[in-house]
């Protein structure tokens, strides 16, 4: 992935999340919102387990699929569509849904890097070590999607994959201490 389009995602996932801080405030996953919440059907039930335990509502239905819509947009406007193509899309949505929830603790005003834990965020009901399952997952999922370009032979490495995770992280880590800085400044102030 070229570093434009790195730089674009980190944008387009810091924009995603500060508009779900804006509509979720402290309440994280949609718990305040008037939204649609199947429970007992055999595809919420799916999701839960999918997800690492959190609840089908239909306002992450509706946000996930609008994202992974944008993220196939490309192709309506006349980019060549082929499998590997796809996979490319797939790899790099999956990474940017980690990217994305993981900025919404970072940015949102009632949490911050200090409460990413399964003590403030009781909605990821699965924590292996330091971060939710569903990260483990999203990001096996990136690898495994960007794995099968480089074995269909499309060009593309492995390194492509691990460059493009720690361009992400740097990005992530120089967001923390932006948000850090600028919580210090404001209680000095």
């Amino acid at each position: 992935m070229q570093i434009l389009q790195i730089f674009y995602l980190y944008l387009l996932a810091l924009t995603l999340a500060f508009l779900e801080v804006q509509i979720e405030g402290e309440h994280g996953w949609a718990a305040k919102l008037p939204c649609w919440r199947p429970t007992g059907k055999w595809y919420a039930r799916l999701y839960t387990k999918v997800l690492g335990g959190k609840e089908m509502t239909g306002y992450h239905v509706g946000v996930f699929s609008f994202a992974l819509l944008m993220f196939h947009l490309p192709y309506v406007w006349g980019l060549p569509w082929n499998t590997g193509a796809e996979l490319q899309t797939l790899s790099a949505f999956f990474l940017f849904v980690v990217v994305w929830d993981f900025l919404w603790f970072i940015i949102n005003p009632h949490y911050g890097i200090r409460k990413f834990h399964p003590g403030c965020a009781t909605w990821h009901k699965i924590w292996i070590g330091p971060a939710p399952i569903d990260y483990y997952g999203g990001l096996a999922l990136s690898f495994f999607f960007h794995a099968l370009r480089v074995d269909a032979g499309e060009g593309v490495k492995y390194e492509t994959w691990l460059i493009t995770l720690g361009w992400f992280t740097l990005l992530l880590l120089m967001n923390i201490l932006a948000v850090e800085i600028l919580k210090k400044r404001k209680t000095h102030s």
